[in-house]
């Protein structure tokens, strides 16, 4: 009977915490703004202060499928890299996915830093700027 009762419950203990660590990972993602396009994350968590700059990670979905070359994707996450003093920041990474909320697996992968702009008014950069440094 014992041991019955613990077969049983170890299925059930391991969708528990399967799902606890899925909601605690989703939970780091704010809702930065919504466009016309979808609505953009930025995940609170993940931004590391560096000596003059911070790194953060953003989450963009789409409503309706994007194209990248052959591939369609909902969903794309980027690292950029900010310097608030200098009121300029620039993306080092992207990946796309095929699906809502940066899942599915990636698709597409860009691993390359782009050059540092200034955020202007209106564009995704902008809002990642403002949400690390405040108002320009």
């Amino acid at each position: 009977m014992k041991s019955k009762f613990f077969r049983n419950l170890l299925p059930q203990s391991l969708i528990f915490w399967g799902v606890l660590i899925s909601t605690d990972a989703m939970s780091a993602l704010s809702i930065l703004a919504e466009t016309r396009e979808g609505l953009i994350y930025i995940d609170q968590q993940s931004v590391e202060k560096k000596a003059t700059t911070q790194t953060v990670a953003i989450t963009q979905d789409f409503h309706e499928i994007q194209t990248l070359g052959t591939h369609e994707y909902l969903s794309s996450r980027s690292l950029y890299e900010v310097d608030c003093s200098d009121k300029k920041l620039r993306q080092i990474r992207i990946e796309v996915f095929p699906q809502n909320m940066a899942m599915g697996g990636v698709l597409q992968e860009d691993v390359q830093t782009q050059a540092w702009t200034t955020p202007d008014q209106g564009k995704l950069q902008s809002l990642v700027w403002k949400a690390l440094c405040g108002k320009p």
